[in-house]
């Protein structure tokens, strides 16, 4: 066992090394940071203020999905790595002066070894949060919306070459992206709808309706639907966004967590003030990695890092 960990790891340092020495690796670098430079302007233009991340915290996103925990203890309280600042964006917007924020936000999931080549999973990402006071769905789509189209702008004008080496036909012309409902993708593909419609489209779309997280608000006017959505790109590369409007009644919090088996006691203060009244709101975050493997047509987005962070492999960096 120990033998097949170093042979591991000796494979890992070439392939770090090739990697770090590439030209593309550059390319790819230079997309992400055209991609945050223009994302920080656009924010600032639109009028949402910049909150600083966390990286621990005593609560975190739950996720739908398993995860390693990564917790330590200090001061008296258990720190958890962010996998997401979903709490802390509804919880900013207690202050009334602050009507809607955005987080250039590092996440550490400790995802499992099946997650390892899915081509889509780092351990370790960066992804932009959004959240507004008193918005819904539709708002934070079109914002969303309007924000591509600004963004893949930017990345044009300031990066023709690059663009024009991995997509010669320019990047997509985003207009009002299409809507789709999980239900009735997986009646017409089956269980792999998501990946399977994602490999035909050949523009962006919005995939709405998705059972996950206890904060995510179901629909009053349809029990057992969620007002969620997903952006997904298109020619394979899956899930780039996830968003949604939030559940903000402390009941219905309540009875979302108890749906889900959440653990109440470890989000004892966070239903403190939702006792006491949370905001409506509405949001979102994209991966900057994932915008940057579509963009440059990168087959596994552990190329699009700089040192390795594939789940569940070990690394030297």
């Amino acid at each position: 066992m120990e033998g097949d960990l170093v042979e591991e790891l000796e494979v890992s340092l070439e392939a770090t090394l090739a990697q770090l020495q590439g030209t593309e690796t550059v390319d790819v670098l230079k997309v992400q940071q055209a991609i945050i430079r223009a994302a920080h302007q656009f924010m600032f233009e639109r009028g949402l203020v910049q909150v600083m991340p966390l990286m621990l915290s005593p609560i975190t996103d739950p996720l739908n999905h398993g995860v390693v925990d990564a917790s330590i203890a200090y001061a008296g309280c258990r720190w958890s790595l962010t996998k997401s600042m979903i709490f802390h964006k509804q919880l900013a917007l207690l202050n009334p002066a602050l009507e809607a924020l955005y987080i250039v936000s590092p996440n550490v999931r400790l995802e499992f070894a099946d997650r390892a080549f899915t081509g889509r999973h780092l351990f370790e990402f960066t992804q932009i949060d959004f959240e507004f006071r008193d918005k819904d769905g539709v708002f934070v789509r079109s914002f969303m919306e309007d924000l591509l189209r600004y963004l893949f702008a930017a990345v044009q004008k300031d990066l023709p070459e690059i663009v024009s080496k991995y997509r010669p036909e320019g990047l997509c012309q985003i207009g009002e992206l299409e809507i789709f409902r999980t239900e009735d993708l997986e009646a017409q593909y089956g269980p792999d709808y998501e990946h399977v419609k994602s490999k035909e489209a050949q523009l962006p779309f919005w995939l709405l309706n998705h059972r996950r997280e206890f904060y995510d608000k179901e629909d009053p006017a349809k029990p057992g639907t969620y007002l969620n959505y997903d952006l997904i790109w298109p020619e394979g590369f899956g899930e780039g966004l996830s968003g949604a409007e939030r559940e903000n009644e402390y009941h219905q919090i309540l009875k979302r967590m108890e749906e889900a088996g959440t653990d109440q006691q470890a989000f004892k203060h966070y239903l403190k003030v939702a006792q006491q009244g949370l905001p409506r709101s509405a949001g979102a975050g994209f991966g900057v990695e994932r915008m940057a493997r579509f963009i440059c047509r990168i087959k596994d987005i552990n190329d699009v890092a700089l040192f390795p962070r594939r789940p569940g492999t070990p690394a030297l960096f």
